[in-house]
């Protein structure tokens, strides 16, 4: 006995049109077939991203306002970089927690998932504009970094802390296959590198004082790397936006 295709077409035209009405154009789930497993797997993990980020939010917090501080003190573009991308980090842990909070259809939102990427590239490539004016700034004026000790043991810990929490971000990412949580994984990841940084310079600073200029230098190389993605973000989702419009 063959089934009407024009039947079960209709039927599920229906259904998603109720879901429409129901929870919102942009909360229609990618796959509204999944098995109630999968669905209570994914639920759980929404509601793991939803935590790590309020986490990764109040974290970025305390280092931001602590590098920024050290920054002011201390004229260091890679120190004034790890602050932007702190904030630059806890933005993008709002705009994911934005993405996943709700409804637990918007797990698989096409609108949520690009509107959270666009807005994740033009974040990126603010903050890399910014640190690059700032790092060409102080190559410009050979504007010596001042040294602190306690500096060092908070980016090493900041630095060890956002290599972790960008750790999980990506593997819950990969579960879920989301851009957006990848984008935010490599900023927590990128928050680590610049903290890095500061370490490197100092060390390298410390034993010879010609070599005044990595501070800076590496601040501009990795934020050219931050600008690049942003602009390649963007490019990419404004593609798939033609592409899923014309599919439509």
């Amino acid at each position: 006995m063959g089934i009407d295709e024009d039947f079960v077409s209709s039927n599920s035209l229906s259904f998603i049109e109720s879901l429409s009405r129901s929870y919102g154009r942009e909360d229609i789930p990618l796959k509204i077939n999944d098995s109630l497993a999968d669905r209570k797997r994914k639920e759980h993990l929404r509601i793991y991203v939803i935590a790590l980020c309020f986490a990764s939010v109040i974290l970025s917090l305390v280092l931001c306002i602590l590098a920024f501080i050290f920054a002011s003190l201390r004229h260091s573009p890679a120190t004034f970089a790890f602050a932007a991308d702190c904030v630059l980090d806890l933005l993008s842990s709002f705009i994911v927690i934005w993405r996943y909070f709700g409804s637990p259809y918007r797990l698989g939102s096409y609108n949520r998932e690009y509107k959270a990427c666009i807005s994740l590239g033009v974040l990126f490539m603010v903050a890399g504009v910014g640190v690059i004016i700032e790092g060409i700034y102080f190559l410009l004026v050979k504007d010596i970094p001042k040294w602190y000790s306690v500096l060092i043991i908070l980016a090493a810990v900041g630095s060890i802390v956002c290599f972790i929490v960008g750790f999980a971000k990506y593997v819950l990412g990969k579960k879920l296959n989301s851009e957006a949580l990848y984008l935010d994984a490599f900023n927590s990841v990128l928050s680590g590198l610049f903290a890095l940084v500061i370490i490197i310079s100092d060390v390298v600073y410390l034993k010879n004082k010609s070599i005044w200029y990595l501070d800076p230098l590496l601040s501009v190389v990795l934020s050219v790397g931050m600008l690049a993605l942003g602009f390649r973000t963007i490019i990419m989702q404004c593609r798939h936006g033609e592409y899923d419009s014309a599919e439509t």
